[in-house]
């Protein structure tokens, strides 16, 4: 039986049950909602993306605004400008990560508080893919892109422009479709138009175009993310469990991959899979630190007490502005005493 003080601890803190709290059934589809109710008290961020080699502005780049414990907050893509602007951002720390495919993705960090509502201004740099057999893009540009009609290509323009900087829904999918109808071999298309339905909580049609969008361009490894987090959602673990190693297969860099695998793996109590995939991820140069967190919630479910404090530790000293901070310093006394009172491993 599961001694009390780990589920005081995990209430505590609201990171106990993996699935339940650290990513909600949907984030892509709470996006808007979560934004309007933040909006009088929240802040704004320009991000600007930029090839490190040349220095010139990399359009369609996916930038991603992560939270924890929600996930994705907000989702764009980059202008012709290498901008994008990110506005009704809730209190709070928030990883930024840019990708496209040919590139490394990289990562910047924001924090917004009470009385901070002032625009931030980010510069992130991608640095060009140039080692052999680096066949695993986490973009969504493809070489298919060449044969795409101009008309169809405008069609795509025009519901990236509803979609990002109107948060037209129903515009921006209509737009899509028509690009389809254009040309149907349009993975960007599908891919774009499922994330819009997704934030429509359309998640039937969602799931068909994010799957459709994969079965076209099956290396476009921005389309598994969004999937995996509805499958995720709706607790069809199996099927996750299998998307997610084929991404991690076609790149094993990311470390978004390890990261749901361990979660997904919590949530079913398989502790030793969970564990595994949770140090696989934290390995990943990219890691955010909220790895730790979800590392700490695995141990103590382990029973490995010191292993959770070295975790929540290692947490504070990696993100000592979290919001989050306050409850690890509250639990971390209660934690290191049932860690001294646990016999030590042999």
């Amino acid at each position: 039986m599961r001694s009390h003080w780990k589920l005081t601890f995990f209430r505590r803190l609201q990171v106990a049950t993996i699935a339940a709290s650290l990513i909600p059934a949907c984030p892509l589809a709470s996006t808007q909602s979560a934004a309007a109710q933040a909006s009088d008290r929240a802040g704004r961020v320009l991000v600007r993306v930029r090839d490190r080699a040349n220095e010139e502005p990399l359009s369609q780049v996916q930038v991603q605004i992560i939270g924890f414990p929600d996930g994705i907050v907000s989702e764009q893509f980059t202008g012709s400008d290498g901008s994008v602007q990110f506005s009704g951002l809730p209190v709070g720390s928030f990883t930024i990560r840019a990708s496209r495919q040919g590139y490394e993705p990289a990562e910047a960090n924001v924090d917004f508080r009470n009385d901070d509502a002032a625009l931030q201004n980010v510069d992130i740099a991608l640095t060009p893919r140039t080692h052999e057999g680096s066949t695993a893009p986490s973009g969504t540009i493809t070489a298919d892109t060449l044969k795409i009609p101009d008309k169809a290509r405008k069609e795509f323009d025009r519901g990236s422009r509803l979609l990002n900087d109107k948060k037209d829904l129903a515009g921006s999918i209509a737009a899509f479709q028509r690009a389809i109808d254009l040309y149907p071999r349009y993975a960007n298309a599908y891919f774009l138009m499922g994330t819009a339905q997704l934030q429509a909580s359309a998640t039937s049609a969602a799931e068909a175009s994010l799957r459709k969008a994969i079965a076209l361009d099956a290396r476009m490894t921005a389309s598994y993310y969004p999937l995996a987090v509805l499958l995720f959602g709706q607790r069809r673990y199996e099927e996750e469990k299998q998307l997610l190693l084929e991404a991690q297969r076609l790149d094993a860099t990311d470390w978004r991959w390890p990261f749901e695998l361990a979660r997904c793996y919590a949530q079913q109590s398989q502790w030793d899979s969970a564990l595994r995939y949770g140090l696989t991820a934290s390995k990943s140069a990219n890691a955010p630190p909220k790895v730790h967190l979800l590392l700490a919630d695995i141990y103590a479910n382990f029973n490995k007490p010191r292993d959770a404090v070295a975790e929540l530790e290692l947490f504070a000293k990696l993100d000592p502005k979290s919001p989050y901070m306050g409850r690890v310093r509250e639990v971390l006394p209660i934690l290191r005493q049932r860690s001294a009172a646990t016999p030590e491993p042999h």
